[in-house]
């Protein structure tokens, strides 16, 4: 289900010549968007707020 719907979303980002971005919390997830182009910006941490990881992809 979650790959059906990035799929979906960056046919749309790539049929506009748009990058995209996303936030995962789930390190265990970066492997999966790894797999769609995506690339690790660096890791944010705030406080008591479980670690985020954001993630980018050119436009392709």
């Amino acid at each position: 289900m979650g790959s059906a719907l990035v799929e979906c979303c960056l046919k749309r980002c790539d049929e506009d010549g748009r990058p995209a971005y996303l936030e995962s919390t789930n390190p265990t997830n970066l492997s999966l968007y790894k797999r769609y182009g995506f690339q690790e910006m660096g890791l944010i941490k705030a406080d008591q707020a479980p670690p985020l990881f954001p993630m980018f992809r050119a436009a392709q």
